[in-house]
């Protein structure tokens, strides 16, 4: 069992998960809706930020690839380079969990 630590507006809750699961799908068995549209990793809807514990995820899948670095050029292009620097973008739809980490949504409009 893992723990996904959830930051939303400065506040932190922590979610005990399963590993090998999707981080949405184990926030969503526990009432936590993270924004979502497609699920299936190409609207990019359910972005999120890695605060801590990057190498807790599988590596990311050609979808999940593509997806996340077309998010990166618009971030890019809308907030510059800077934006990313702090940044470990991934999709919950997607992100496979293998060990505890802290996320956060990625609110900034694209």
């Amino acid at each position: 069992m893992h723990i996904v630590s959830l930051v939303i507006e400065n506040e932190e809750k922590k979610y005990e998960v399963n590993e090998g699961e999707l981080i949405w799908d184990e926030l969503e068995r526990q009432g936590k809706k993270l924004p979502a549209g497609c699920l299936a990793g190409s609207c990019g809807t359910c972005r999120i930020n890695v605060l801590e514990g990057v190498d807790s995820l599988a590596p990311k899948g050609a979808i999940e690839t593509e997806t996340v670095n077309h998010l990166m050029d618009q971030y890019k292009k809308k907030y510059g380079e800077d934006f990313l620097k702090d940044k470990n973008i991934r999709l919950a739809c997607r992100a496979r969990i293998k060990g505890s980490l802290k996320i956060t949504p990625l609110k900034e409009k694209i």
